[in-house]
């Protein structure tokens, strides 16, 4: 609980909020943040209590960070077109209109959530009951940091409220977010995996890439992305949680995630490709394009690497990417960096074409202003974008929904970090939804773009059954 002079405080600032709800003439944010001793924040969400609450969980195991939401106190939902700024500037206002105590300014409410890719909802209705965009302040919030952890209580707090019953429920809701946290999580649910489809077949996927090699011309198209949906049948003990304890083990240099919403789906995945975080002033992004499968042992995995970079095929998707973000940037970043020959990034599978990309903003753009401004890159759209996205919507009769859209977090100060929701899947009714996609260029293949999108879908497909496959 919050020590006695904590109690001190919390009723100062809940007196603080009622007099900005009265001032403003609508709810205000309140939240209070304080240590308590956890090493893994993933057991928090494993109560069975929170079956038919909105449940989010964010983890980068190589950095040491996570984030584990409950429940939501502000939920923004869109359907349709979204238009970034409005969102942005409805989230910004909540946040920065509220009351936050915290004994570190790091600390705090963070609203999260994603995009669809784009606004096409598809010939099918995998994505119907999930919103396009959707974000949340959870009620209550867990951030592990390497510094320890921190679990942030959140509420509306109204001009009519009285600071005796709301410092009497924020009490009450944090004892009941504390006396509850599991030691141990629960052991991985083995769940069956079966009678899978593939949207589109073979067949049509072939004929949809020499359709798009078609329109790959000179000063027309140089790169489409094209991405398949693969259909698994899994059975009512699949576990979120579960798969979050697969993937974060199997690929800790990855963002492993999911958006739990009760009654529309649970979507999920591990991706390697960050497409932005911004602290200071300071923004961080990445072009990740080129892939290639790891070798049995030490020796053809250092020859498949070679083969990598050797590539033009793979270099060329791969320059398109890094040459578009950094076109996007170069005006609003002041001496923009990053290296001239890529890297080589490894995860358990794959390996790909990496190039870190940074700088100092010039102006004081928000992360979401960045979202806006990269999303889509070359990398799940194509080059040039506007050309790949008319060609995307009439050659994908699959809904894409949050797949490769943009997913992340925002805080009170307009900085945060947003992913491209890669190597991910809905699950929804028994059934989950896995989804893959690969760069076509010129040089494409449709066999080995069968290939690369199958190792893709292979460390979902694995979590989805509890690691067996």
């Amino acid at each position: 609980m919050i020590q006695t002079v904590k109690e001190k405080n919390l009723n100062v600032g809940l007196g603080d909020a009622i007099q900005r709800a009265k001032k403003y003439n609508h709810p205000i944010l309140f939240s209070c943040s304080f240590r308590f001793d956890v090493r893994d924040l993933l057991p928090l969400l494993t109560h069975p209590a929170d079956k038919n609450q909105v449940r989010i969980y964010w983890e980068q195991p190589s950095r040491g960070a996570a984030f584990a939401g409950i429940g939501s106190v502000v939920d923004i939902s869109k359907e349709g077109e979204c238009n970034p700024e409005l969102m942005q500037e409805e989230l910004l206002h909540i946040i920065q209109t509220g009351v936050a105590l915290s004994d570190n300014s790091l600390i705090g409410p963070r609203c999260m959530g994603g995009f669809a890719f784009n606004q096409s909802e598809g010939e099918d209705e995998t994505w119907q009951n999930f919103p396009r965009t959707r974000f949340l302040i959870p009620q209550c919030l867990a951030t592990l940091t390497d510094d320890g952890a921190w679990l942030t209580i959140s509420s509306m707090v109204n001009e009519r409220d009285t600071i005796e019953n709301l410092s009497e429920d924020i009490g009450k809701t944090i004892s009941f977010y504390q006396n509850r946290l599991p030691v141990t999580l629960p052991p991985i649910s083995r769940v069956a995996v079966d009678k899978f489809r593939d949207v589109p077949d073979r067949t049509t996927y072939d004929q949809t890439i020499y359709s798009a090699l078609e329109n790959i011309k000179p000063g027309f198209l140089e790169k489409v992305v094209i991405s398949r949906s693969h259909h698994v049948k899994i059975g009512k003990d699949f576990s979120a949680v579960s798969a979050m304890q697969i993937l974060r083990n199997a690929y800790p240099k990855c963002n492993s995630f999911f958006f739990s919403f009760p009654g529309q789906g649970t979507f999920f995945g591990s991706t390697p490709e960050r497409l932005i975080f911004l602290k200071n002033g300071y923004a961080k992004t990445e072009a990740l394009a080129g892939t290639i499968a790891r070798g049995k042992n030490m020796e053809e995995d250092r020859i498949l690497a070679e083969t990598l970079l050797d590539s033009h095929k793979e270099r060329e998707e791969h320059n398109l990417v890094r040459e578009q973000i950094v076109r996007k940037l170069k005006e609003l970043i002041r001496d923009i960096q990053y290296p001239d020959i890529p890297q080589i990034l490894k995860l358990k599978n794959v390996q790909h074409l990496h190039t870190p990309i940074a700088g100092k903003l010039k102006g004081s753009e928000s992360v979401l202003d960045l979202v806006a401004i990269l999303h889509p890159t070359s990398a799940v759209a194509g080059s040039p974008t506007e050309t790949a996205m008319k060609l995307i919507g009439k050659m994908e009769s699959h809904d894409r929904g949050w797949y490769s859209g943009p997913i992340g977090w925002i805080d009170a100060k307009g900085e945060g970090e947003f992913f491209v929701a890669l190597r991910s899947a809905l699950v929804k009714d028994e059934e989950a939804h896995v989804f893959a996609g690969g760069g076509i260029v010129s040089e494409s293949l449709p066999e080995t773009e069968w290939n690369e999108t199958e190792l893709k879908l292979q460390p979902i497909i694995s979590a989805l059954s509890g690691g067996q496959i």
